[in-house]
């Protein structure tokens, strides 16, 4: 619906805006339709975007402007600006562009065109900026992904990662493959909450030979 319709729909609130008009509510949350939401809801695995909180059991969820709509109109009904937060990551973004949009330091990372790893570093419950990333500085000061209670959900993930380790640490030397396999395919791909945390957790584990590569 959004492909189909975005060109049309930009024109229309290009042409309101130009007039100097306010556009009507219809008109402002054209992107929250039904099939929409639907899509990014499949596409972000049900994920907020930017702190991996599963989040559909306990709240709808956002749809996300990543650059804000009040800033740059344009991109209201763009497919790729759209994605899913929740409630406190979007409370907390509110509609950051920086105080210098065409100063790149000042841009927060986005979930799909960054590599988050390369701006932050994934220490077990702990997710931090790089030093020498100043977008992911100015990501963390906005979004705060180092709040408590995030940080007590994602010590529950590692916890239970913990579990599947011990268990292949104690398991008979057949088993161990069977043990490693399911951990790698069914704890760590991109549906599972805390994902890229959790990779770099097993990584961290495999390079001090604690699991077979």
């Amino acid at each position: 619906m959004l492909v189909d319709n975005a060109d049309n729909w930009h024109a229309e609130l290009r042409a309101i805006l130009d007039r100097g008009e306010k556009p009507s509510d219809a008109v402002k949350g054209r992107y929250r339709h039904p099939t929409i939401k639907s899509a990014l809801i499949q596409e972000t695995h049900g994920k907020c975007a930017y702190c991996e909180s599963k989040l559909r059991h306990i709240t709808h969820g956002d749809i996300e402007h990543i650059i804000p709509k009040s800033k740059v109109p344009a991109k209201a009904y763009s497919w790729p600006n759209l994605t899913l937060a929740c409630d406190v990551c979007n409370e907390n973004k509110g509609d950051y562009l920086g105080d210098d949009p065409a100063k790149s330091d000042e841009t927060l990372i986005d979930p799909y065109v960054d590599e988050p790893a390369e701006h932050f570093l994934f220490l077990r419950e702990i997710v931090t900026p790089r030093p020498n990333s100043l977008r992911a500085m100015a990501t963390e000061a906005k979004i705060k992904l180092l709040r408590l209670e995030l940080m007590e959900r994602r010590r529950e993930r590692m916890e239970f990662l913990d579990g599947l380790v011990r268990a292949y640490c104690l398991a008979d030397a057949p088993f161990k493959p069977i043990l490693l396999d399911d951990l790698v395919n069914n704890h760590l791909s991109e549906n599972n909450e805390y994902a890229a945390s959790s990779r770099a957790y097993i990584k961290f584990l495999r390079d001090q030979g604690v699991l077979a590569e």
